[in-house]
């Protein structure tokens, strides 16, 4: 199971990876929620609304597997696990 909080995982992403900007997926199609400099600013479904905080400015987007966190570039490639690792950043 993960046990790093969701914003200390945030934070950590957002330093290392030099983003304002981290969307974090909802499980199975739940809410969103969106951080932009590091404060949760939209918790919900995918929206117009919610699209308004990452739709023209760079963003990572995470998701939680069972073990680990899974973070994508804007244009959906996935990050080298050694950029996220928490060892790593």
């Amino acid at each position: 199971m993960i046990e790093e909080s969701e914003w200390a995982h945030v934070q950590r992403v957002m330093g290392r990876l030099r983003v304002d900007t981290v969307v974090i997926a909802g499980a199975e199609g739940g809410d969103e929620r969106i951080y932009v400099n590091g404060e949760l600013v939209y918790s919900g479904p995918d929206s117009a609304e919610s699209r308004g905080y990452w739709g023209a400015k760079p963003f990572i987007h995470c998701n939680a597997d069972e073990d680990e966190w899974q973070c994508t570039h804007r244009d959906g490639t996935y990050l080298d696990i050694d950029l996220i690792q928490e060892d790593y950043i």
